[in-house]
């Protein structure tokens, strides 16, 4: 019986999730330069909420950029991110007000978690 990873749409599901990965990091590098410039003459302003939206986008970026290495890992912290951000933006809108721009990196979570299932040995 052949192995499941040897599939090809595995490796296809893989790459599509690595290069979604490295668009949803530059895009989030050009946010993240962009809020740091703006966050610089307004540190007294800086809330709960708005310190919990940097560590959902800090999470994130962290899973783009380990999902290269470890699948399983990518997803836990891609997830983890989207959850946060998804609960700061629905407990308190005025942090955070792109929840339908959480789907995406939600769905590159997912890729990454079917990925690691579909690859592990039986």
């Amino acid at each position: 019986m052949s192995d499941v990873s040897d599939r090809p749409s595995v490796s296809v599901v893989r790459w599509v999730a690595r290069i979604l990965s490295v668009l949803i990091g530059f895009v989030g590098l050009w946010g993240v330069l962009e809020a740091i410039q703006f966050n610089l003459g307004h540190l007294s302003q800086v809330t709960l909420p708005g310190s919990l939206v940097w560590g959902g986008f800090v999470l994130v970026f962290a899973g783009c950029a380990v999902g290269w290495f470890k699948e399983f890992l990518a997803s836990l912290l891609i997830l983890g991110g989207t959850v946060l951000l998804g609960a700061i933006s629905l407990l308190a809108p005025s942090a955070f007000r792109g929840l339908h721009f959480l789907s995406i990196p939600a769905v590159l979570g997912f890729l990454f978690l079917y990925v690691h299932l579909a690859s592990k040995k039986r």
